[in-house]
């Protein structure tokens, strides 16, 4: 388990990095700046791959030609030297423009540094300075709305004081941990963008997990066991997880957090490894649609990271169950019996991913209207938790509004006035760009109302929509329209969709009925 795929994606990892020690960008780790120079400043969040290289260099396992190759501990360092170079003078990085001041970028990267620091045994005081740079910018600084960022910040600051041993970052790291483990649900998930998002918690498992190996800290364990009771309802039968039901729509998943589990001796969290991950060698293998950024980013770190600590002891399979479980605060239901897997996303407007014999066989995303006057696309599968639902057993009623999206497109003079905004105001447009990309809804005058029922060996959907206008009505893709970096991987469900249109009226009542 995870040897193939790290032996596999190695060589593109590398190929990211600066490798040449009389380049002026040594060790920048983001291809597009140093080498293909289609950008004019460097992804700070992508130094992460470093700590990739300083694990392929310190473990020795089989087929790995890189341990103690002097090469890999050189380019690691370099990486780390190049992070340094790279710093703003608050102590925080850049990710997506110029002067951006970012979250993400500063804490994942801080982690990493910090780790690569560890493991190649460095001692230089410049790189102390730096380190403790950002790990004091991240004390004062919050994440409100992405919670795995905010729990890698923890975690970052945390490496930092074991190489600083400094109160100050101890004493305010532990004020942000008190505060996000206070927020987790009572479903055992937390927050990405107003819902539970299964690749995104992933990285938070991950991340909670290794401050958790880093610390000892015993309050921990509990939020892991929640998080691990929640994320083994969502993984699939043809071994893939999340997705189109997920606030994020992602359908990746980091290996640290289960691996961890595992070896506390959970044996649901082995279960989830041997179904998620056993199978890498498998054409069809979930991870082998992740594009090179989010393999650099945090993802083959994980699969090092658990790699390391891998300790399988068989026991028990009890991961197997059969259910009707209902998560409201999240909006999911999951259902499965026999052969049959079914998951909805009710805060989505209904969402319904069916699977039977391992296999994906329905995929339902709800609609799409074109506004043809106003722009933008208007959608049911927006997520919404003000859309009102209502459970009788195995039946549900989703009712709300669709959401109107407007779409950006790139273009030159929106790049020239972006850098000049963020030189003028840094950090301070962060906001603004979220809430133009990512929270880019506004509440339309169509209204939806969807019915599912799951009875016996069929699944009915009942839909009615309303327009003061008429309107031309189109099944949604699994396409999300929220902005997601590390969303939009292919998947199998893409192959699922299944384009109507129904014409020009005001309003629609549509029926469907799935034989299982």
């Amino acid at each position: 388990m995870y040897k193939r795929f790290i032996l596999e994606k190695a060589p593109l990892i590398l190929t990211q990095i600066d490798r040449d020690k009389d380049s002026p960008t040594y060790g920048d780790c983001d291809r597009n700046h140093w080498h293909l120079k289609t950008r004019d400043f460097s992804s700070a969040i992508l130094q992460q791959s470093g700590l990739f290289l300083a694990l392929l260099y310190k473990h020795e396992f089989d087929g790995n030609i890189y341990f103690k190759n002097e090469n890999m501990r050189d380019w690691a360092k370099a990486t780390v030297n190049y992070w340094c170079k790279i710093q703003l003078n608050d102590g925080s990085f850049n990710e997506y423009y110029p002067n951006e001041h970012g979250f993400p970028p500063t804490a994942f990267s801080l982690y990493a540094a910090c780790e690569i620091y560890k493991i190649l045994n460095i001692e230089d005081e410049n790189i102390k300075q730096k380190i403790k740079n950002t790990a004091y910018y991240l004390g004062k600084t919050i994440e409100y709305k992405a919670f795995n960022q905010e729990i890698a910040s923890i975690t970052a600051m945390y490496n930092a004081y074991l190489i600083l041993n400094d109160e100050h970052i101890h004493n305010m790291l532990e004020k942000k941990l008190i505060r996000i483990l206070s927020l987790q649900d009572e479903e055992g998930w937390f927050s990405e963008y107003e819902g539970a998002d299964i690749g995104y918690l992933s990285v938070s498992f991950d991340m909670l997990a290794e401050y958790y190996m880093l610390s000892n800290d015993e309050r921990i364990i509990q939020p892991l066991e929640k998080l691990l009771n929640f994320i083994m309802y969502f993984i699939h039968p043809d071994r893939t997880i999340g997705g189109e039901y997920g606030s994020r729509n992602t359908t990746y998943f980091l290996p640290y957090g289960l691996q961890v589990m595992a070896n506390l001796g959970y044996q649901n969290a082995e279960d989830m490894l041997q179904i998620l991950f056993y199978d890498e060698y498998s054409y069809n293998y979930f991870l082998n649609s992740v594009d090179d950024r989010y393999l650099s980013h945090y993802i083959m770190h994980s699969f090092m990271r658990a790699l390391k600590i891998r300790d399988y002891k068989k026991g028990d399979k009890i991961f197997q169950y059969e259910t009707a479980k209902y998560f409201p605060n999240a909006g999911l239901f999951v259902y499965k019996k026999n052969n049959i897997y079914i998951v909805l996303g009710l805060k989505k407007g209904g969402i319904i991913k069916i699977f039977k014999d391992n296999k994906e066989i329905y995929l339902d995303c709800g609609y799409r209207v074109k506004a043809k006057k106003s722009g933008g696309i208007l959608t049911t599968n927006w997520q919404d938790n003000s859309y009102n639902i209502i459970q009788d057993g195995t039946k549900f009623v989703i009712e709300g509004y669709m959401n109107k999206v407007n779409q950006k497109v790139s273009t030159p003079i929106m790049h020239m006035g972006l850098r000049i905004i963020s030189l003028l105001f840094g950090n301070k447009i962060i906001g603004f760009l979220k809430k133009k990309l990512i929270f880019a809804n506004t509440k339309s005058n169509i209204y939806f109302k969807r019915i599912i029922k799951i009875e016996g060996d069929k699944v009915s959907i009942q839909d009615h929509i309303k327009s003061p206008d008429k309107i031309t009505l189109e099944k949604a893709s699994n396409m999300s329209l929220r902005h997601v970096a590390s969303g939009k991987f292919f998947m199998n469900s893409d192959l699922l969709y299944n384009k109507k249109i129904y014409e020009k009226e005001n309003e629609f009542r549509i029926r469907e009925v799935i034989e299982l």
